[in-house]
């Protein structure tokens, strides 16, 4: 695969790193079932001592995902830590890391899944119904394809308008549902800009979440650290740039992708990833 080096299972390469950063949607699971050999990996990872974190861009919290995680039979002892976009956008509202207008106190137009609970509140947030009237739009989730991109531009040209700035805590721009890919946060948030929106980003392939990541594990080396993920654009580009090296599943968003469709996305977003396998797996299926 010219600039990438093939590998059958992360048992091949694991002893050169100590520090695991694992994408989840699109590598562990698609959204209904854990994809095979994915949590046996995970188990072979932690038998031979390395720490695991699960690096989402997902808009909720970590507690949220965990559950899920759990549900889908993923043991607690088979990852250290969860991460996600959203859980770190949730702590910088907190601590005022992102300055006015995204602190406690501010009024909020929330893009997100009506059934869920973002625990807005408790960091002094209050919700708008009006995307003009708030002081800012937070961007977690993406409803398509219930909710077109047609009618989010309705909801938000108001608030563009108006200058509201928007934070946007899922950058991807694409998502796997039963009905094929879809528009996720990312793309709602680009629409946003298209508008003439300010959007500040937090998530894959930004710095702040690797910094999150990264700081639970101060002695852990750089060239030590492998970021793993389905996302040319994201989890390599975003890996690359923290300085790691770089694992690409050809599950989730790359599955299907031939090679020279794979060389065309890296060249698209230059990012190159230093491996290449067919999963999240610890060896080939076929052994």
């Amino acid at each position: 695969m010219g600039d990438y080096r093939s590998i059958d299972g992360l048992g091949a390469i694991t002893e050169s790193f100590d520090l695991f950063l694992i994408d989840q949607f699109g590598v562990l699971h698609d959204g209904v079932k854990p994809y095979d050999g994915a949590i046996e990996c995970l188990k072979n990872l932690k038998a031979k001592g390395k720490s695991v974190v699960l690096l989402s861009n997902s808009g909720k919290r970590a507690t949220a995902n965990i559950s899920r995680l759990l549900e889908f039979g993923f043991p607690g002892a088979s990852f250290d830590h969860v991460v996600t976009s959203g859980e770190v956008a949730w702590q910088g509202i907190l601590d005022r890391t992102f300055g006015p207008p995204f602190v406690p106190g501010s009024r909020v137009f929330l893009v997100g899944h009506d059934d869920h609970d973002y625990r807005l509140d408790e960091i002094g947030l209050v919700p708008v119904e009006d995307s003009a009237a708030a002081d800012f739009i937070l961007i977690a989730a993406s409803r398509a394809p219930r909710f077109s991109l047609a009618q989010y531009r309705d909801s938000l040209a108001a608030a563009a308008v108006c200058n509201v700035p928007a934070l946007c805590c899922n950058p991807d721009r694409m998502m796997l549902t039963a009905a094929g890919l879809q528009p996720s946060a990312g793309e709602i948030a680009s629409l946003y800009r298209e508008l003439g929106g300010k959007v500040t980003f937090v998530g894959k392939p930004y710095p702040a979440i690797y910094a999150a990541a990264r700081k639970r594990y101060p002695r852990s080396k750089t060239a030590r650290t492998l970021a793993i993920g389905d996302s040319i654009e994201h989890d390599i580009r975003g890996g690359q740039n923290a300085g790691l090296p770089t694992a690409l599943v050809l599950t989730g968003l790359s599955a299907q992708l031939s090679d020279d469709q794979l060389h065309k996305e890296a060249a698209r977003h230059g990012a190159i990833a230093d491996f290449v396998l067919p999963g999240l797996l610890w060896e080939s299926r076929a052994r």
